[in-house]
C-alpha cells in the first residue's frame, strides 16, 4: 500500500520558501507514486514553527521543513550549517558532514534527515534608516535595535545594536510601533511579510546563508520499505541541487523587485565586507566550542564546513 507522510513548514503556504517545498512535494511524489505521498498539511497554524520537530517526534506528523536554527535548543548541532561557506549540500552529501549530523539528529530529536534545501538564500540586516558608517567603511549599528534570532543575537551585539529576539510573525507589529529599527531576515521573506513598507535599506553581503532541513520521524523512516527511502533519498539529493540553482538565479530578480520598491543596498567591499561575514561567522564558532551540549566531534566538522 501507498506510504502517506503528512508533512509541515513554519510559514504559511504563501511564502516563497513553503512554496519551494511545495515544488519538492510535487516531485518526490511523482517519483514515488505507488510507493509514498506526501501530504502538506499546513503550517505554523498546525503548531508553532519552533515546537514543530517535537510534534514530528510525538507522531503528529511525518516530516518538518524548515531552518535548523529554529531548533538550536534541542539539536545545537545545527549550529555547524550557519558557517558553510564553500561547503554545500552536495559536497556535505561526500565528505561525511551530513553523516556526523543525522547521527546527533537521530539520537537527540528522533529525527532523519532527508536533506539540505534551498541553500546558497542569503540572511541579511534589513534597517529603516541608512547605518552610520566607521573609517574603514564597516557598519556601526549602536543605539539600534534589531529583530533577531537566539542564532544571531550576538552578531548584532559585536556590531553595536541591540538584538532583540522575537519570531517572525511579530515583526511587522515591531516594525509599525517603532520598537526596533530593522531585521535579520532572509531575503525572501520581506515582500512576503509586507516589510518593504518599513525598511529601506539591506546590508550586502549576506551574514549568512539559508540553513533549511527536510527532517522526518526516524520511527517512521525506519517503518518504510527500502524502495521508498531510496526513491525519497535520490529525489532529495536532486532538489538539494535544484533548488540552489533556483535562488542562486532568483536573489538577483527578489533584490530588484526591492529596489523597485524603494529599497537601497549598502554595500560593504573589500576588507569591511570580509569583516562583516567573517564576524558572523567566527561568533558562531566560538559559540560552537564553547556548547558543552555539542556532541559532533567539532575538530573533525568545522573543516567540513567550512
Amino acid at each position: 500500500a501507498e506510504e502517506t507522510l503528512r508533512a509541515v513548514s513554519p510559514w504559511p503556504k504563501t511564502v516563497q520558501l513553503t512554496q519551494s517545498f511545495l515544488r519538492f512535494i510535487d516531485k518526490a511524489n511523482a517519483a514515488g507514486k505507488g510507493v509514498f505521498k506526501i501530504n502538506y498539511i499546513g503550517g505554523p497554524e498546525i503548531t508553532k514553527a519552533r515546537e514543530q520537530p517535537t510534534a514530528m517526534r510525538n507522531g503528529l506528523f511525518e516530516i518538518v521543513y524548515g531552518p535548523a536554527a529554529y531548533y538550536l535548543g534541542m539539536l545545537p548541532d545545527a549550529d555547524f550549517l550557519q558557517i558553510a561557506r564553500k561547503t554545500t549540500p552536495m559536497v556535505a552529501r561526500k565528505n561525511g558532514a551530513d553523516d556526523m549530523l543525522a547521527a546527533v539528529m537521530k539520537e537527540k530529536i528522533g529525527a532523519h534527515l532527508v536533506g539540505w534545501f534551498d541553500s546558497g538564500l542569503g540572511l541579511h540586516l534589513f534597517l529603516v534608516n541608512e547605518p552610520k558608517r566607521g573609517a574603514d567603511g564597516a557598519i556601526d549599528l549602536t543605539g539600534l535595535k534589531l529583530r533577531s534570532s537566539p542564532s544571531y543575537r550576538n552578531f548584532i551585539a559585536a556590531l553595536g545594536g541591540t538584538p532583540v529576539v522575537l519570531s517572525d510573525s511579530d515583526t511587522y507589529t515591531a516594525l509599525e510601533r517603532g520598537t526596533i529599527d530593522g531585521m535579520g531576515m532572509g531575503l525572501t521573506d520581506v515582500r512576503d511579510r509586507g516589510l518593504n513598507k518599513f525598511v529601506k535599506y539591506r546590508i550586502d553581503p549576506p551574514m549568512s546563508y539559508a540553513g533549511i532541513l527536510m527532517i522526518m520521524n526516524e520511527k517512521k523512516w525506519e517503518a518504510m520499505p527500502q524502495k521508498a527511502k531510496d526513491i525519497l533519498t535520490k529525489t532529495a539529493a536532486d532538489w538539494e541541487i535544484e533548488s540552489r540553482q533556483y535562488w542562486a538565479d532568483e536573489q538577483g530578480k527578489e533584490k530588484k523587485k526591492l529596489a523597485e520598491l524603494g529599497m537601497k543596498s549598502v554595500e560593504l567591499t573589500g576588507k569591511a565586507g570580509a569583516k562583516f561575514e567573517d564576524l558572523y561567522r567566527q561568533g558562531v564558532i566560538e559559540r560552537i566550542k564553547s556548547n558543552k551540549k555539542i556532541t559532533i566531534d567539532v575538530a573533525k566538522m568545522l573543516p567540513l564546513m567550512n
